[in-house]
């Protein structure tokens, strides 16, 4: 009896000794995790603190590329140069006045050129530009017209969808190849902490008020306190800039520009909801410089400016319709009886003031039994002329 006494007694002993390790194995183990579970919160907000100043740098990059572009390009017709970061092939200092003009040191690409072809009724050739019987419809017509084919807007398209170097197109290349030296991480390196970015890649979403910019930049920072890798992607930033409205009024001014020689681009009445035009003129041989600034878009503190150049064109002279005349040998020709007493007139697609000349000069005793005249119109830099037979009777 006392020996399975004892036999009970030492199984007892030994239920209390394996639960006495049971619950300190327990304890120890929650402990364990506890303390593991407190270093790894502390490690992502370590992590964490460490990476946001970072985050902010880089969106504030994407802020300051985002913005540089879009002045850029304002101030350069709409395009942003490949060693700028743009798109558009650099042009050399000889190429003024065939690409761009310059202007504040900057090189504004043309928006306007003249007709290089035209389509019947209409020529881009001199004497037949604009159309043989300009401003009548023919020859024979009273009726007057001054819509035509007058030069060729050279914009760049607004969307990538709609061609190449598009503004949307050189926004996002402006910002993707400029970001690397816009991204000086030594501050941070400094402070101990490693970071590798890889290439951004950019989108642009050009609305009516502002520009959305979204950029993916892979990037891991690593903490050297913790070892921990946080990873970063993506940024954003949005430029309150009504880019789009100021694109369709450019394009509006620069249509009706072209197709209608008496439209006056620097006119105030152009002006609306708060674009207004300014024109200054022969900047460049006699090219001249549009502006448009927009009173309702901020950038930098500055009202936004939409700048394009336009080329000089040829001034169109008014039909002669006697363009044949017979006069008596030995008739003196003066100006009014080469033009049978009808005042020369003519319109310059450019506002450019005009002279009108006749060669050979007047007056001319008559001996001969035909001479051509050639009267001519010029805005000092291109002219037009047409040609009056004069045969002796």
């Amino acid at each position: 009896m006392k020996k399975v006494k004892s036999q009970v007694t030492m199984l007892m002993i030994v239920g209390l000794v394996l639960f006495i390790v049971i619950s300190l194995v327990l304890y120890l183990s929650k402990s364990a995790i506890r303390k593991q579970s407190q270093q790894s919160i502390k490690k992502t907000q370590e992590t964490a603190i460490e990476s946001q100043p970072v985050k902010e740098f880089v969106s504030k990059c994407l802020d300051k590329l985002a913005k540089d572009a879009i002045v850029l390009l304002g101030k350069q017709g709409g395009y942003i140069y490949t060693s700028q970061g743009g798109t558009l092939i650099d042009y050399g200092d000889t190429d003024e006045g065939l690409f761009f003009v310059n202007h504040q040191g900057l090189k504004v690409a043309y928006n306007i050129l003249p007709p290089k072809f035209a389509i019947s009724p209409y020529s881009s050739e001199i004497p037949d530009y604009p159309w043989l019987a300009f401003p009548y419809l023919t020859p024979t017509s009273n009726a007057e017209s001054f819509d035509g084919f007058f030069g060729i807007n050279s914009m760049p398209p607004l969307y990538s969808t709609d061609g190449p170097n598009s503004i949307q197109t050189q926004i996002e290349n402006f910002i993707d190849s400029n970001m690397f030296s816009c991204l000086d991480f030594n501050i941070f390196e400094k402070q101990g902490l490693g970071i590798a970015a890889r290439p951004a890649k950019t989108s642009a979403i050009i609305g009516s008020s502002d520009v959305a910019i979204k950029s993916t930049i892979p990037m891991s920072i690593t903490n050297p306190k913790t070892n921990e890798v946080s990873e970063l992607s993506d940024f954003s930033a949005s430029v309150n800039i009504r880019l789009r409205d100021n694109y369709f009024f450019a394009r509006e001014l620069i249509e009706n520009d072209i197709r209608n020689v008496k439209f006056d681009i620097g006119d105030v009445k152009n002006n609306k909801d708060f674009l207004d035009v300014s024109l200054i003129k022969h900047v460049f041989s006699n090219d001249d410089l549009i502006i448009i600034t927009d009173g309702k878009s901020l950038i930098n503190g500055n009202p936004y400016e939409y700048v394009f150049a336009r080329r000089n064109r040829n001034p169109s002279l008014y039909y002669i319709r006697k363009n044949v005349l017979e006069f008596p040998q030995g008739y003196i020709i003066n100006m009014s009886s080469l033009t049978s007493n009808q005042k020369l007139k003519a319109e310059d697609p450019d506002e450019d003031n005009m002279t009108f000349t006749v060669n050979p000069g007047l007056p001319k005793v008559f001996n001969v039994p035909q001479l051509k005249f050639k009267i001519e119109v010029s805005d000092g830099q291109l002219s037009d002329y047409q040609v009056i037979t004069v045969n002796r009777i």
